[in-house]
């Protein structure tokens, strides 16, 4: 946990590769476990890694939606990242990232779909649903995972069936 809030330091005032870097890296402390998730949020890494969305380096861009999409994991985060903006820069991202960014913004938008109709409306109302379906065509393996788990998350709101 030590090492979070220089990485999260390192998103706004390091270099492009630093700030790539430390998108991986909190990515990859992500998948661990829900503490961490929250030790996270606490350390600000929320408003950085949106802000990276819309103007890092595609692969800063990729990091940057790994890292929300597992952030988005714990439902308490889904409420700061909706309040950070994280869901136009998200549907962005899956319009015209890179393949691997799609996967990513893909699997948060999915998570932030999980559990709240709020969510589920506002990413539909941002325009994600063409887009995750071309991904089901278009996507690799696991994007079109990613996609199909999206869609079947915001299925479940009635407004957007």
């Amino acid at each position: 946990a030590g090492a979070i809030p220089p990485l999260v330091a390192l998103l706004t005032s390091g270099t492009a590769e630093a700030k790539v870097k430390a998108a991986g890296a909190l990515g990859n402390l992500a998948s661990g476990s829900s503490e961490t998730r929250t030790a996270m949020v606490a350390a600000g890494a929320i408003p950085p890694l949106v802000a990276l969305l819309t103007s890092g380096t595609a692969e800063a861009k990729e990091n940057a939606a790994m890292a929300l999409g597992k952030l988005a994991l714990s439902s308490e985060n889904e409420t700061a990242m909706v309040a950070a903006g994280a869901i136009l820069p998200l549907v962005a991202v899956l319009k015209s990232g890179t393949v691997e960014a799609k996967k990513n913004a893909a699997l948060a938008l999915g998570n932030l779909a999980s559990g709240s109709s709020e969510n589920q409306a506002a990413i539909a109302d941002a325009g994600a649903i063409p887009p995750l379906v071309a991904l089901l065509t278009s996507g690799t393996a696991e994007a079109k995972e990613n996609a199909a788990m999206a869609l079947g998350k915001l299925a479940l709101s009635s407004e957007n069936e």
